[in-house]
């Protein structure tokens, strides 16, 4: 891992522990002060992983930032803002992410945690085909063919220290696998 990764890695578990503990504590309205700057820093390190990847030349770094962008889109859209901390990133990020992908899977380049990843948000489909349907025909086949398909994440003993230091992606899939029996 990049001294790049493992920084935004850090940047994103400090700004979900604070947004979390500024929900939890808030007396007020007024008591919420900080938190417009903690969205806009959801997109800085939204943006940080896109430019990551478009400027790095190692194949390794660039699908790490990949498989980051895509989560964040679909955490983003899935789950409540009052739990990520996220109350929106930009559309255009989110699309080029999602321009990126389809030409992965169009050139059958995607690794199989990376496919796992996407079976498993496939499910919430909502959060992809509003970026996807428009001429993303690669990634909306991949999406029709495994939303209704169960995945259960995998198991702790298979995903233990694979997912230190991937910022709210590890930490959302390790808690993940560990509700598995």
């Amino acid at each position: 891992m990049t001294n790049r990764l493992r920084e935004l890695s850090d940047n994103e578990l400090q700004l979900s522990a604070s947004s979390v503990f500024n929900y939890a504590h808030a007396d007020s309205v007024t008591d919420q002060t900080s938190t417009p700057a903690l969205f806009e820093d959801y997109k800085a390190i939204h943006n940080a992983y896109l430019n990551l990847y478009k400027e790095s030349r190692d194949a390794a770094i660039k699908t790490e930032a990949l498989k980051r962008l895509i989560f964040l889109n679909w955490y983003y859209l899935a789950e409540p803002n009052l739990l990520t901390g996220i109350s929106e990133l930009h559309d255009d990020t989110m699309l080029e992410a999602y321009e990126l992908l389809n030409g992965l899977l169009q050139a059958d380049e995607l690794d199989d945690e990376f496919k796992w990843m996407l079976a498993f948000y496939s499910k919430w489909d909502y959060t992809i085909f509003q970026f996807s349907e428009d001429g993303l025909d690669e990634l909306t086949a991949f999406v029709k063919e495994n939303r209704w398909v169960v995945r259960q994440p995998p198991a702790k003993e298979l995903i233990e220290g694979k997912m230190d230091n991937r910022g709210q992606m590890g930490k959302y899939l390790t808690e993940l696998s560990e509700t598995i029996l």
